[in-house]
């Protein structure tokens, strides 16, 4: 009985050893095998354990920064132009195809009123389909050259919105009251003068109608001073003036006046301001009022023959200028219409009178004492680069 017991014990402490051994070999080879070498080096992201190679193969580089850039604020004048509403400019720019000297002349225009400008501008062009791309490219390319900043971010203020305004379509709306002024204020067929566009600006109020006020100008200009203030002169204008233009600076109008200034000896028109009279405008820069040009009665009435045949003929008036004739002839009957710009506005550099019988007088009408603000090009004048 007790050798039946001690044999019972000695069997189950083999098996409890065999049973052991067998955890034991078990638990070593469950283990995980060691990484190895350099590529598998543990690296520790918080509680994750990851493998550098994994992480380089699979995970997205970060992107590493040198320096923090540091944004710029605007400034006063940057931020003004984010909130001010354009100022409406308008040129006539027709022919233009091929013709290299007028798309330089726009370049000039262009560029120098948008480098002047503290204020956005919504230029009309009054042009073809043509003469739209090619002022677009130009005036683009000045536009590019004229960024307000060139930081660490760029300001793209739009300086510049460009509206097409089709000359072709609207010519024949104006062809008969052309017609008649053609006939007052221009000398032969074939005169430069004679284009319709030269008669535009009468007929704004159709062009524009959307518009209370704009500045049309000549693209034979070079602006130097700021359109804005130039529209500020609007603020000035009488509850009468329709437009404000400078004084011509040429004895143009002494000349065309002269049979007049015979019969009347005491007559200031066609005289010099330093004698105190009235030389006539130029239509180089014209600031209109469309709502008064549309609406004036004394303007329409100039422009049918039975009124021009009365004034010219009282006058002795026969022009050759275009549109700038018939304001003159107006103002000479009704200078309450307009409002005289300084003259610095409109600097004509034309001196053809001077060799053609005004040489004594001609400074007289010359002389502008004021600070070039527009330069204009008229009769074919140059430019010079130092103005």
């Amino acid at each position: 009985m007790f050798r039946r017991l001690r044999n019972l014990g000695h069997a189950f402490l083999l098996l409890t050893f065999a049973a052991a051994i067998i955890f034991l070999c078990g638990w070593r080879d469950a283990q995980p095998a060691p990484l190895q070498g350099p590529s598998s080096t543990v690296v520790q992201e918080g509680l994750v354990m990851i493998q550098e190679k994994d992480l380089a193969v699979n995970m997205p580089p970060f992107p590493v920064f040198n320096q923090q850039q540091e944004a710029v604020p605007l400034d006063a004048r940057e931020n003004d132009l984010l909130y001010r509403p354009p100022l409406d400019v308008a040129f006539i720019f027709t022919h233009a195809r091929d013709n290299w000297p007028l798309q330089n002349q726009l370049r000039v225009a262009a560029g120098s009123l948008l480098a002047h400008s503290s204020a956005p501008l919504r230029l009309h062009l009054i042009t073809d389909e043509d003469g739209f791309h090619t002022a677009t490219k130009i005036i683009n390319e000045v536009q590019a050259t004229n960024q307000l900043d060139s930081r660490h971010i760029k300001l793209l203020v739009p300086l510049c919105q460009l509206v097409y305004v089709s000359a072709d379509d609207f010519i024949p709306e104006i062809e008969s009251s052309v017609t008649v002024l053609q006939e007052f204020f221009t000398r032969r067929a074939n005169s430069y003068y004679r284009d319709a566009l030269f008669f535009f600006s009468l007929h704004l109020h159709q062009l524009l109608p959307g518009l209370e006020r704009v500045i049309l100008m000549d693209i034979d200009i070079k602006v130097k001073g700021d359109v804005a203030e130039l529209h500020s002169h609007f603020e000035r204008f009488t509850p009468s003036n329709v437009m404000g233009m400078t004084q011509e600076q040429s004895p143009v109008y002494r000349h065309l006046l002269s049979v007049y200034r015979r019969t009347h000896p005491n007559t200031t028109l066609g005289s010099p301001p330093s004698e105190g009279g009235f030389t006539g405008f130029n239509s180089g820069v014209v600031l209109i009022d469309i709502n008064k040009l549309r609406e004036s009665q004394i303007i329409k009435s100039y422009q049918k023959r039975p009124k021009l045949v009365e004034r010219t003929q009282h006058y002795s008036f026969q022009g050759h200028l275009g549109d700038q004739d018939l304001y003159t002839l107006i103002a000479l009957d009704h200078p309450e219409l307009f409002y005289s710009l300084p003259c610095g506005w409109n600097r004509q550099l034309c001196d053809w009178w001077r060799g053609h019988g005004y040489q004594a007088v001609f400074d007289l009408y010359f002389n502008c004492p004021e600070e070039l603000k527009i330069i204009h090009g008229n009769c074919k004048t140059p430019i010079p680069d130092n103005l």
